[in-house]
């Protein structure tokens, strides 16, 4: 199989959010970019230069919205949607990816035949109490490791030797626990982090998060959207941008030291066979 340039693979990326940009103002859904991607959009006016991948977030409601229609696009080919609804997945969250590519790595993957994927990621209500709030994103949390850990040795992927040989122990009784059921899994981890979404919470995030409980943000900021320029390509993102990349990151706006600009390069990704 061929490998994949930088830029094939950012081209490829480009074209995912690009489809899905269409079908958010086709159907009035409306997103934002989110993670890195946001805030590679603002300080880079698209890729932050050492990362590689686009992240974008919605709020419950048009996250659902969006699964539906990219779900029952007649011209989807050649991506495709990575949904518990779809398909076998471990991850609290969707991926569309391109079915023309697949991924490997030396120290295993948690979906091992994915192709180049855009991450899109529900935005649910959390608590107003700051300890059930902790409780909460702690609980689904532990859900989601729960959910990766269903399939051997995917359960110890890691960006490292050391990383993946520490879960591939630590994790092996959830691997037992987990052993057959991702999908009962994913749907009741579904319906979890949906547990405050018709209380009128005042805060939301995506709440299994890696940021952790950095992962909180007033509703107000994603009440409002505006266009942001990403690379080529005119896209959304939420006005208040400043809010979310402040708890995210800090000093958002100054450049990280050289040995913390982290990209993804334990991942290979090449075209398959036949493309």
């Amino acid at each position: 199989m061929k490998q994949l340039t930088e830029n094939e693979i950012r081209k490829l990326q480009m074209d995912m959010v690009s489809f899905i940009d269409d079908i958010c103002r086709k159907n009035n859904i409306e997103y934002s970019l989110g993670g890195g991607s946001l805030l590679g959009s603002v300080r880079h006016k698209g890729f932050i230069p050492w990362d590689d991948d686009i992240d974008i977030m919605l709020k419950r409601s048009e996250y659902e919205k969006l699964i539906h229609f990219i779900k029952t696009n007649e011209n989807l080919a050649p991506f495709q949607l990575l949904h518990y609804t779809t398909e076998k997945t471990l991850i609290p969250f969707a991926k569309l990816y391109n079915n023309k590519t697949i991924v490997k790595s030396l120290l295993s993957n948690t979906q091992p035949d994915l192709g180049v994927f855009v991450d899109i990621f529900p935005m649910d209500a959390l608590p107003v109490d700051e300890n059930e709030r902790k409780n909460f994103q702690l609980a689904c949390r532990e859900t989601a490791i729960l959910l990766e850990s269903d399939s051997f040795p995917y359960y110890a992927w890691g960006p490292n030797l050391a990383v993946f040989l520490a879960k591939l122990v630590l994790r092996f009784p959830q691997f037992l626990k987990a052993k057959g059921k991702w999908r009962e899994i994913a749907i009741a981890l579904d319906i979890e982090m949906q547990k405050y979404e018709n209380l009128d919470e005042k805060y939301i995030g995506f709440v299994p998060s890696y940021y952790g409980l950095k992962e909180c943000f007033e509703n107000v900021v994603f009440l409002e959207y505006e266009n942001v320029q990403f690379e080529d390509l005119t896209l959304r993102k939420i006005k208040n941008h400043d809010a979310y990349l402040s708890q995210l990151y800090g000093d958002y706006m100054q450049l990280p030291p050289e040995n913390k600009r982290v990209n993804h390069d334990y991942y290979k990704w090449y075209w398959k066979e036949g493309k």
